[in-house]
């Protein structure tokens, strides 16, 4: 898995036009997780492999992932059993359920961190 230390050059300059190319609805996501107003820290576009992660905890390898009509169900498939098999869970949001209630995807974000620490016991 890519870290701070080990990614290239390409993926921190892909990275960062992700970064500032985030739709309206990707910002709000990040205002609830950054900063680490979640009890942990999480980085925006981060690269894993071939992928790069909309949102990822380092600390408890888990992905939060917004699906918009663009996702292709086979691709995301693939991603997912790529990213399973470094150990990283993934929790795929739709943009719709986001629109529809910030507060109510932060929570559920929220509870699945708590259910990740609870299995790390």
């Amino acid at each position: 898995m890519a870290d701070k230390f080990s990614r290239t050059p390409e993926q921190t300059r892909r990275a960062r036009a992700l970064r500032q190319s985030a739709s309206k609805t990707e910002y709000k996501v990040w205002l609830v997780l950054s900063r680490k107003q979640m009890g942990v820290s999480f980085r925006r576009q981060h690269p894993v492999g071939p992928y790069f992660l909309d949102y990822y905890c380092p600390s408890l390898k888990f992905a939060v992932e917004i699906d918009g009509d663009w996702h292709d169900p086979n691709r995301d498939a693939r991603r997912d059993a790529f990213l399973g098999e470094r150990g990283i869970s993934i929790m795929r949001i739709p943009v719709s359920h986001i629109d529809e209630s910030l507060e109510a995807v932060a929570q559920r974000i929220r509870s699945e961190i708590e259910l990740i620490r609870q299995r790390e016991g």
